[in-house]
């Protein structure tokens, strides 16, 4: 596995991470080095959710497919595996940001869903040298950079203690965003979504179907983040809008090109050849 190593001055370094009072001089990062223009949103929560909680996060993350939206969590059990998992499913790129060096192991839970994201183009992070153990004082630095480097925070289900809630404090102290899902008084893992919003330091998330326009993204992303022109030319050069994409899907490029998914194939082998994609399965990745 490969690691880069990211300066805060150099390149590749997460600009809205560099400008938080959360930076960190370094960052160790495994995959794709792609931070780029992207609306960054921190999905934390809690590592016992409820039953309903898989179907919210699953609602929340298609709902925002349509739009240059990156995933950041922090790839614990529970909540934060939801978000990465459907993050992935809906071809949205995804970050986690862990406690711990990249080159120790992972819980075996933890480190086939690590590869899962290494494979669909997203990436791990770490404020911490190769050589770190996991550690209990760790988290806390670690949620630190999940919200630094985030455009907006949103809480989808947390007890009043708990990692998510510091994630949502380090948020509310940079005056960013922050949102979180309300549920029933009588569920333990809905206090701290409800205390967030009862204090309105979290603005209500209302409805999962709204949430690009809670987040205000129709106005930062106005048109399809990743446009298809109606016809993909047929010389196997790379199109201008696969430079901007991160991972598509081969059914959604037949359906907006307009072309057979023979022709389409034939076209991603040769720039696969190339070397300017890399095919996954049902998966594009630019």
């Amino acid at each position: 596995m490969r690691v880069d190593v990211l300066d805060i001055n150099g390149d590749g370094y997460p600009l809205l991470l560099a400008k938080s009072r959360y930076a960190v001089s370094k960052l160790w990062v495994a995959g794709a080095v792609n931070f780029g223009d992207e609306f960054c949103l921190a999905m934390v929560g809690t590592r016992s959710p409820s039953g309903i909680a898989a179907n919210t996060v699953k609602s929340m993350v298609k709902a925002l497919k349509a739009y240059k939206v990156r995933i950041i969590s922090g790839l614990a059990q529970g909540i934060d595996s939801l978000c990465h998992e459907a993050a992935i499913e809906n071809n949205l790129p995804t970050t986690a940001v862990i406690a711990q060096g990249l080159d120790m192991p992972l819980q075996s839970s933890q480190k086939i869903l690590a590869e899962k994201i290494l494979e669909h183009g997203g990436n791990i992070i770490s404020p911490f040298a190769p050589g770190s153990r996991a550690y209990q004082g760790y988290f806390v630095k670690r949620n630190t950079i999940i919200s630094g480097m985030s455009d907006a925070t949103l809480v989808v289900e947390s007890r009043i203690k708990g990692g998510a809630m510091h994630t949502a404090n380090f948020c509310f102290r940079e005056s960013k965003p922050l949102f979180a899902v309300p549920g029933s008084p009588m569920t333990p893992t809905s206090e701290g979504c409800n205390r967030l919003i009862y204090e309105k330091q979290a603005q209500i998330v209302w409805s999962t179907n709204e949430l690009p326009e809670i987040l205000g993204l129709n106005s930062l992303f106005p048109h399809t983040p990743y446009p298809i022109p109606h016809t993909l030319k047929d010389e196997p050069s790379l199109p201008s809008w696969a430079a901007k994409a991160t991972i598509m899907q081969i059914t959604d490029i037949c359906e907006q090109s307009k072309k057979p998914v023979n022709e389409v194939l034939a076209i991603l082998t040769e720039l696969e050849m190339q070397g300017k994609c890399k095919v996954n399965g049902q998966n594009v990745i630019f």
